[in-house]
C-alpha cells in the first residue's frame, strides 16, 4: 500500500465535535460519535448493531411466495430504520442531504473505528461484539449550512429529529374479486393490530389493463428519438424482457382500484400467486413498472390507488381469490432530547 492511499482511508477531520453518547432512537441503542469537518464535507457520524445477514447460499428454501414474503415483513419489521433528518446542537442546526452505512467489515472501517477509539469512544458495551456486526453510518450536511460552532466547555444540548416512516404490517385477510365497477360507500374492514380498531378502505373496481400496449408506447416515446438505434434496441430487449416477468405477451393485467380511510396504502395479491413456489430471477436491469391511478380522488373521496392482482387473458370477465396481505403503517416524526 501507498501511503497516499493510507492518508485517503484514514479519518483526519479539520475539526471534530466528539459526542460519545448512546441514545434510543426507534427503541434500538445508537451510539452517537462524533461531528466531523473534513475538505469536502461535514459528517455525522454513529453506530449501531444489526444481527448477521443469512448467507445466500444457505438461504431458506419455501415452498409458497407467501411464506417468504411473510418472513420478508417480519424480519423487516424487527429492523426499524434510522434515518435522522436534523441534530441541533446548542441552537445550531444541521440538515443532513444524503446518509451512508456499511458493516465494520473492511480496512477502512477499522480505520475509522481506530480513530474514534483514540479519540475516547466509550465502547463496553459493545467490546464482546464481532466488528462485522457493528454497523457505521454517515450522514452528509447540506452544503448551503454552515458547519456548527460548538462551546465544547458548555453543555452540547443536542436535539434529534427522526424523520417519519412507514412500516408494513400483515392482515391476510381472504377477499374475493368481482370484476367490474362496485357500488359507492361499500366499507370492506380489516382490523389494526398496532392501534387495536377496525379500519375502513373500498374497492371501486377491478378491471383488464393492456400493459403491453401502454408501456411499448410509453417506451418508444421517451427513447426512440434520444438513444442511438443500437442502444435503443439493447434497452428494449431488457425492457420487454422485464415486461414478460410481469404480464407475458398476449396477456392483460387485473388491476383493483380502491381507497382508504386515512390515506394509507394496501397490497393485494392473488391466491393464485401467493400459492406458488418462489421463482428467483436474476436481473441486472434496473426497470421498475409502477401504477398509479389517473384520478386523484375515487368516487368515496379518499386518495386513488391501484394495485396489480395478475395476468389474465384479455376477454377474462370472471372472479378472482385474492388476500389483503397487508398495509403500511405510519411511524411518526420523533424528536429526540439527549
Amino acid at each position: 500500500m501507498l501511503l497516499r492511499d493510507l492518508k485517503k482511508n484514514m479519518l483526519l477531520p479539520d475539526k471534530e465535535i466528539f459526542i460519545n453518547k448512546t441514545v434510543k432512537i426507534r427503541e434500538r441503542d445508537i451510539h452517537l460519535i462524533s461531528i466531523t469537518m473534513e475538505e469536502h464535507r461535514n459528517v455525522l457520524w454513529l453506530m449501531y448493531q444489526e444481527p448477521e445477514e443469512v448467507d445466500l447460499e444457505e438461504r431458506k428454501e419455501y415452498t409458497t411466495n407467501k411464506d417468504e414474503m411473510i418472513d420478508i415483513v417480519n424480519n423487516d419489521t424487527n429492523k426499524q430504520k434510522i434515518n435522522i433528518s436534523e441534530i441541533t446542537i446548542q441552537d445550531q442546526k444541521m440538515s443532513f442531504s444524503s446518509s451512508y452505512s456499511s458493516r465494520v467489515d473492511d480496512y477502512e472501517k477499522y480505520m475509522l473505528m481506530q480513530h474514534f477509539v483514540e479519540k475516547g469512544l466509550t465502547t463496553i458495551d459493545w467490546d464482546e461484539l464481532y466488528l462485522d456486526s457493528i454497523w457505521i453510518k454517515s450522514y452528509i450536511q447540506e452544503e448551503s449550512e454552515e458547519f456548527p460552532s460548538i462551546d465544547l466547555s458548555e453543555e452540547l444540548d443536542i436535539i434529534i429529529k427522526v424523520n417519519e416512516e412507514s412500516m408494513e404490517v400483515l392482515i391476510n385477510q381472504p377477499i374475493y374479486l368481482e370484476y367490474g365497477e362496485m357500488e359507492k360507500g361499500n366499507k370492506y374492514y380489516f382490523y389494526d393490530s398496532i392501534e387495536k380498531k377496525n379500519r375502513i378502505y373500498y374497492i371501486n373496481k377491478i378491471e383488464n389493463y393492456d400493459i403491453w400496449e401502454d408501456a411499448n408506447n410509453k417506451f418508444e416515446k421517451e427513447f426512440k428519438q434520444v438513444l442511438p438505434q443500437e442502444q435503443y434496441e439493447q434497452m428494449k430487449e431488457e425492457y420487454i424482457s422485464n415486461l414478460e416477468e410481469i404480464c407475458p405477451k398476449g396477456m392483460n393485467l387485473a388491476m383493483l382500484e380502491y381507497e382508504a380511510e386515512d390515506d394509507i396504502q394496501l397490497n393485494f395479491y392473488s391466491n393464485e400467486f401467493l400459492s406458488k413456489k418462489p421463482v428467483y430471477i436474476s436481473s441486472s436491469s434496473g426497470y421498475t413498472f409502477i401504477f398509479r391511478s389517473d384520478k386523484k380522488f375515487g368516487v368515496n373521496g379518499f386518495r386513488s390507488r391501484l394495485c396489480m392482482i395478475k395476468p389474465v387473458k384479455k376477454d377474462f370477465r370472471g372472479s378472482i381469490d385474492a388476500e389483503l396481505f397487508s398495509w403500511y403503517s405510519k411511524i411518526p416524526e420523533e424528536i429526540i432530547k439527549v
